[in-house]
This record gives structure tokens, sequence and C-alpha cells, in this order.
């Protein structure tokens, strides 16, 4: 196992908070890979991971070198599939779930977040976070694993001018489908 960040764990985000909800959110596997505001690329063994945030969205990337899989979680306008609750084909499994939250509720997610991504890379394992200017509690996570042959991640993006908090896991056993 080993890493190859090119972002910090924790970063901010220089561009304007513009996702505005949950129901914005569009789920993809086959949009183009996009330029991330932040990356953090790492290697389980044959495999390479590459997380990337897009502001409030993200895009998990996973490469065997034959094959790929491009996970992308964003407002995307040329994109209509709205984020599913569940999608597996045996290879692939991606959950999402919103929840609503008070505000008391989303400042001890993002200082949970904060301290969980600085141990996961602590750990030597790939996470980053992503703040916006100006809106401390407006933030992108995400942090990936891997066991035998499964690589999970997990990826966490708050809303808090509706209290919105949307969390999904994806997973990818074996190799990538492309």
């Amino acid at each position: 196992m080993s890493a190859s960040s090119t972002t910090s764990v924790h970063t901010s985000l220089d561009v304007p908070f513009a996702d505005t909800s949950a129901q914005q959110l569009s789920f993809s596997l086959t949009a183009d890979v996009r330029e991330p505001l932040a990356r953090c690329d790492h290697r389980f063994g044959p495999r390479t991971i590459s997380l990337r945030l897009l502001g409030a969205s993200h895009q998990v990337i996973v490469d065997d070198g034959h094959r790929r899989l491009c996970e992308t979680v964003a407002c995307l306008p040329d994109v209509g599939t709205p984020l599913p609750g569940t999608v597996a084909d045996g290879v692939y499994a991606f959950s999402s779930r919103v929840d609503r939250c008070d505000l008391a509720r989303l400042e001890s997610v993002v200082a949970g977040l904060v301290r969980r991504t600085c141990d996961h890379r602590a750990a030597g394992l790939p996470a980053l976070l992503g703040r916006f200017p100006g809106r401390p509690l407006a933030v992108t996570a995400v942090i990936a694993s891997a066991d035998d042959d499964t690589i999970t991640w997990q990826t966490w993006h708050t809303y808090p001018q509706c209290g919105e908090l949307v969390t999904t896991t994806g997973e990818l056993r074996g190799t990538p489908a492309r």
C-alpha cells in the first residue's frame, strides 16, 4: 500500500459554495473525468484510487491499468440521473442517504469529519476534506480503504443552508468494470 497525495488532507476550496441542496445532486458512472479542486491518489496493490473534490461534489476513480470505474456525485447539468438510494451489480455497489440535521448536529458531524480524515491520512490511507471560504459547515469529505480484493470509500456532503447531510458509500470488488 502506498500513497501519492497531491493535496493536503484538509483544503480550502477556492470556489464559492454553489450547490443548494441534496436534491440537485446526480449520479453517474459514465460522466467525463472532471478537473478536481483537490485530489488524493493512492495505490492499493495493482489498483489506483483517485479521490477528487469537485466542490460540493465528488468523483472517485478506481483503475487497475486495464479497466476503470469513475463514480461521480455532482450537480451536473448534462447528467439527469437523480442520486439513487442504492446501485449494485455484484462487483460495484453504491448507496446514498440524505439526513436532515440541525446546526448543532452539523457542527458535530463536521468536527468528526475533520478528526476522521486526519486519522485516516495519518494511518497512510487516502482522505480529503474540502471547506468553502466563509462557510465553515459547508464541507465535502471522502476517505477510502481496502482489504484483499475490495476497495471501499465513503463521502460526506454538507448543505448547512438547508440542514442536509448526504452520505455515500461505494465498494468495488475485484477488478473495476469500465
